[in-house]
């Protein structure tokens, strides 16, 4: 008892020894605090402006003024931490051409580091900086006093300082901005703002043609009719709820709005409370106004009151907010710490400028677009790309922001430049990203943080590209033919691999509860099909089904409208769903068919009653991805899990909602069985890859597929290892493990059949030739021998087979008659099985379909002949499936995983030119036993004949499937 009293007691002094050292000051005592003093001025603590609570220190200065802090302890503290450094807000009242310096020094009085804060701003501005990393102060130094040194060519000035603080954690997200700079090198995650604000269009060359003219006023009218309608299905019940849906956002928008009071001082200078970025030091803060808090809740309700009910009301207060928002450092060059979030939800402010700009005054209306180009990072679309593609956030949140600044702007030669220069950009955004970049994947996967992310970032990215697309078609600024081929294929691609409105489970990052997702992107595939010079039947048709399947999910979403990440709630976004819906277009017969998609790592088998998906992790894709309170328990989503959806029975095996799922056993993968406690997120523990590069998948024309990976767990326990493969032959699947190994003696080692709700009956049974065990979707599993354990909670049936501690080089075998025929399933387990299993060990896992002439293949070793097999030898490992369609003739599918690329063991090592890292094709050599004429119809081949050898050379890059024909020479 006394040990634990002492660790109490040593955690609570060590607790009061961080809110020390973390010490915040925001002068709202009556006196100036005594660690501040001024040499050529005066200090006084002021009610007139302030950030947080209600007061500041008002510092009136004369040239050459020195404003002393000489706080000891915060800044020992903050000089002997790596990350140390100051954190302020500064208000300005004159901007003046000159520096103020920020100068540290150690006890000697000697000057350790400075940091140079150009004055040229009015308003609130806000530093972040490191001593070390950004000021260039040695390690092992202490400072003991800080000066702020005033411009030496000004005679006077007034500044006032709130919420200072000299911290041990300045955020990595800090960034430079028009006022200070701080020592970026890599903007693979805080973009370089500073370079987009100074780039600028060559406008020595821009004609503006009448053509040109027109096209601008046919968006602008387009983009109007969008936030507002145009009546032209103003009865369709869709369109009736989505008017409600707005309406009631208005309503909430004007009653949050009346705490925003209309005030002005003497000087025409607005006044409010302080407004604060969505992230910012909160030592010692509590309920504080953001930026966001206005954005997300007020702006765009006032500026769609006023366009819709002429409330002239709304307009003066919406007026008054971007006054008060400049103020407070909403404005050109100001990066209020960081701008990471705010460039994300400000949807607000970006729709509600556009909506209200012909309402601004001049002044005004250049403040905001200087505003709107520096939030909106438009210079980055008069830069020359160094690579395709582009950030989902940047799409989601920016591409309609962007699009609202060019058309707002005033001048015709910069407009068309700005135009023109936007759908090159976009164009660019829309290519294939290279490597780990983003957005859309040359097998149209959707990449964020470096990995495939369907639950959000992606289908945001995707709409947001589709409705700027709607908006450019048919005038000179129109997106190009392939920008809208690969929107047009990444929806088609997002409802193949979706189960219904379903993403898979193992594309979720850190949403695990976020499943049902493409209900969002259904006005994209009316956006994207009304691009094309005639409208598109493929996407029409797929809407269509969707819609048609989805009734009550529509209705749902038709009713919400909301403002925070993206807006796009809007009637305009209705009346584009019905005209799609009103054009005589056949609605499409449910997908059917497989697809491998290597940039996610997954294999997608479905038809109109069951949907599966498989999903691996590896060197290049990492594991899941998790935050302190989201997706804790995701560690084995990609362990080889095998998902599915049963359509007929609705069912499914994936319960993230229930709190008795247990997260240890999810379908189809092989993993240790840990406690909650250590099963749960560590920091920085997630985005994990493997250093194995074999995460394989072939798909034929039908559903015969197959997934194959070799399992390697660098992160937790590095001894952890399996080879994993499923077969898809037609209503059966095969699953293989070998070479299960670890050193974990503590805990055993799995591989999980299902996880079945306890109210559905599983019944096991036990035959001579194995076991045949049902879940509740009425799949039926095989297994010869073994014996798998079935165990129960009150709220789930478990089913696995248990390979005990610290395993060994163990294996599985079982297979899934997906139709539950009984009858199939006894004789895949009897004497005369029509399935051969010719290789399950480190080597290879090769499966012979006997009655169809079919062989699956994954090959884990270059090094290993086949002698007896039609693919003798490989010289890079890969998988293949030969399908025979005549003795002599024979079709190969084949696909080799290696991306040839840069990696590191997680997400957050990778460097910026580890990110763009291009993928590098290989020629990749298949031996064949025998003599054989080889054709393509789309694979360019090389083939040689080698002692009775068919040598078949192709040149393999990103995963990609291939495809060849055999037939046999004649002798």
């Amino acid at each position: 008892m006394k040990i634990k009293n002492w660790v109490l007691i040593v955690c609570l002094l060590c607790f009061i020894t961080e809110v020390m050292k973390a010490q915040v000051y925001s002068f709202e005592n009556k006196k100036v605090p005594k660690e501040w003093s001024i040499d050529g001025g005066k200090l006084e603590v002021s009610r007139l402006k302030y950030k947080e609570g209600k007061q500041s220190l008002k510092v009136v200065w004369d040239k050459n003024a020195i404003v002393r802090f000489t706080g000891k302890e915060s800044l020992d503290a903050a000089s002997r931490s790596v990350n140390g450094g100051i954190t302020a807000w500064i208000y300005n009242k004159v901007p003046v051409t000159e520096y103020m310096y920020f100068s540290f020094a150690d006890e000697s009085g000697a000057e350790v580091c400075r940091l140079p804060f150009r004055m040229d701003f009015k308003g609130w501005r806000c530093v972040w900086a490191k001593f070390r990393e950004d000021m260039l102060m040695k390690p092992g130094t202490i400072i003991t006093s800080c000066a702020m040194i005033m411009p030496e060519n000004v005679e006077t000035g007034t500044i006032y300082l709130d919420y200072v603080e000299f911290t041990p954690t300045v955020s990595w997200q800090k960034m430079s901005d028009a006022q200070y700079k701080v020592n970026q090198k890599d903007y693979s995650l805080i973009h370089d703002f500073i370079g987009y604000r100074n780039t600028f269009p060559d406008l020595s060359d821009v004609i503006v043609r009448d053509e040109n003219r027109k096209g601008v006023e046919t968006i602008k009218n387009r983009l109007m009719k969008w936030y507002l309608g145009d009546q032209s299905a103003d009865n369709h019940p869709m369109v009736e709820i989505r008017k409600r849906g707005e309406r009631d956002f208005i309503k909430k928008g004007l009653k949050a709005a009346e705490k925003v009071q209309i005030r002005y001082d003497a000087d025409g200078v607005a006044m409010g409370e302080g407004l604060f970025p969505l992230y910012f030091s909160k030592a010692g803060v509590t309920n504080v106004a953001t930026f966001p808090d206005i954005n997300k809740y007020i702006l765009l309700p006032l500026a769609l009151d006023y366009r819709k009910n002429k409330s002239e009301n709304s307009l003066k207060k919406a007026l008054y907010i971007y006054d008060w928002f400049h103020d407070q450092g909403w404005a050109d060059g100001s990066g209020m710490g960081t701008l990471c979030f705010e460039k994300l939800r400000s949807a607000g402010y970006f729709h509600s400028l556009f909506l209200l700009k012909d309402n601004l005054s001049e002044a005004q209306l250049n403040r905001e677009l200087k505003a709107l180009k520096w939030f909106t990072m438009f210079g980055a679309c008069y830069q020359k790309p160094e690579h395709a593609g582009e950030v989902a956030d940047n799409l989601r949140a920016l591409a309609l922001p962007k699009l609202i600044y060019a058309l707002s702007l005033t001048d015709l030669t910069e407009q068309q430049a700005a135009m023109t220069a936007f759908s090159s950009y976009m164009n660019n955004a829309l290519d294939f990203g290279p490597g780990f970049f983003g957005t859309i994947k040359a097998d149209y996967s959707g990449y964020h943080h470096r990995g495939p992310y369907n639950s959000a970032y992606y289908p945001h990215a995707l709409y947001a590209a589709s409705l700027v697309a709607y908006l450019l078609h048919d005038t000179p600024y129109a997106l190009s033919e392939s920008s809208l081929t690969h929107l047009k294929q990444a929806l088609l691609t997002f409802r193949f691999f979706s189960a219904n409105l379903n993403i898979p489970s193992g594309t979720v990052g850190r949403f695990p509860r976020g499943q049902q997702v493409l209900q969002e992107l259904l006005p994209a595939f009316a956006y994207v099909a009304q691009s094309f010079p005639e409208t598109d039947t493929e996407l029409t048709a797929a809407f269509k089904r969707l819609v048609r399947k989805n009734p009550d999910v529509v209705k749902s979403f038709m009713a919400e409208v909301n403002s925070d990440l993206t807006y796009t709630n809007s009637v305009g976004e209705a009346e584009a769903m019905i005209k799609l819906l009103q054009m005589d277009i056949e609605e499409e017969s449910a997908p059917e068919g497989s697809l491998f998609m290597p940039y996610s790592g997954l294999l997608v088998v479905k038809n109109k009653d069951y949907h599966i998906n498989v999903k691996g992790f590896s060197k290049y894709i990492w594991d899941y991805e998790s935050s302190v309170s989201e997706n804790l328990y995701g560690r084995y989503l990609s362990y080889g899990q095998i998902e599915y959806f049963h359509f007929g029975k609705n069912t499914h095996s994936f319960y993230p909602a229930n709190q008795a799922f247990d997260w240890n056993y999810l379908s189809g993968t092989t993993s240790i069985v840990l406690p909650v406690t250590e099963l749960g997120a560590k920091k920085n523990k997630h985005r994990n890859f493997s250093d194995e590069t074999f995460l394989c998948g072939v798909s034929t024309t039908g559903q015969r597929s197959m997934f194959s990976m070799r399992l390697h767990d660098l992160k937790y326990d590095d001894s952890f290892r399996a080879n994993k493969s499923v077969f898809v032959i037609d209503d059966i699947i095969l699953c293989l493990g070998s070479d299960i190994r670890n050193g974990d003696k503590q805990h055993k080692t799995v591989t999980t059949l299902f996880q079945s709700p306890v109210k559905q009956k599983v019944k096991m049974e036990k035959r001579k030739t194995g076991v045949l065990l049902n879940d509740h979707s009425g799949m039926l599993y095989a297994m010869k021998d073994c014996d798998p354990v079935v165990q129960k909670n009150d709220s789930f049936t478990i089913a696995y087979i248990d390979h005990d501690v610290a395993p060994d080089r163990a294996g599985y075998q079982y297979y899934v008659v997906t139709n539950g025929d009984k009858q199939l399933a006894a004789h895949l387990l009897s004497e005369n099985t029509p399935i051969q299993i010719l290789r399950q060990d480190d080597k290879a896992h090769i499966v012979r379909v006997k009655d169809r002439d079919i062989t699956y293949g994954a090959v884990f070793n270059k090094d290993q002949t086949f002698d007896s097999l039609l693919v003798k030898r490989v010289n890079i490992p890969l998988s293949y499936i030969i399908e025979s369609e005549d003795k002599d003739k024979m079709k190969v599918f084949f696909s080799e995983p290696d991306m040839r690329r840069v990696s590191r063991t997680s997400m957050d090592g990778l460097s910026e030119e580890d990110v763009i890292e291009e993928e590098r094709a290989i020629e990749t050599e298949l031996v064949l036993n025998g003599m054989y004429d080889v054709y393509s119809p789309v694979t360019p081949l090389k083939v040689q004949y080698e002692d009775g050898n068919t040598l078949v050379r192709v040149l393999t890059i990103r995963g990609n499937n291939y495809m060849f024909n055999l037939r046999k020479k004649s002798l």
